[in-house]
């Protein structure tokens, strides 16, 4: 029976005499399909049918096991994207990956708001800073 190889660079999962776990085949939606590519870490490479990437390098909140343990599959609603590299491989030669994020917003500087707080932020004697204070303190 034959058995597809882990694509990711250092994972030697299936391969001859190793441990055979679960894989998953790359998705067919091009944006999760393109963090995958890029997590393989691999130059000049293209995803081909039997390409795939075993479950060590899935989150387990990303992961559903059947009843029987037997059935194991991937959250496809939850966007899954491997995050979990072999210990073998150095952390320098892994690709940073983005975060998409929401572009920043300019904040609006109000001089007066400014000046009210600094003058509401002036202790004046240390009676007035215990005065507010519980009981105790």
């Amino acid at each position: 029976m034959l058995i597809n190889k882990c694509c990711v660079v250092g994972c030697t999962s299936n391969y001859n005499g190793g441990e055979v776990v679960p894989v998953f085949g790359f998705p067919k939606d091009d944006g999760l399909r393109k963090l995958w590519v890029r997590f393989v870490n691999r130059n000049f490479w293209t995803v081909t049918k039997s390409s795939v990437i075993c479950l060590k390098h899935f989150d387990e909140n990303l992961i559903h096991k059947g009843a029987s343990a037997k059935r194991i599959c991937l959250l496809y609603n939850l966007k899954p994207v491997p995050t979990i590299y072999p210990a073998s491989i150095a952390t320098a030669s892994l690709p940073v990956m983005s975060v998409p994020r929401k572009s920043p917003t300019i904040r609006i500087f109000q001089e007066n708001e400014y000046q009210k707080f600094l003058s509401n932020d002036v202790i004046e004697d240390l009676n007035s800073l215990t005065a507010g204070s519980p009981t105790g303190y």
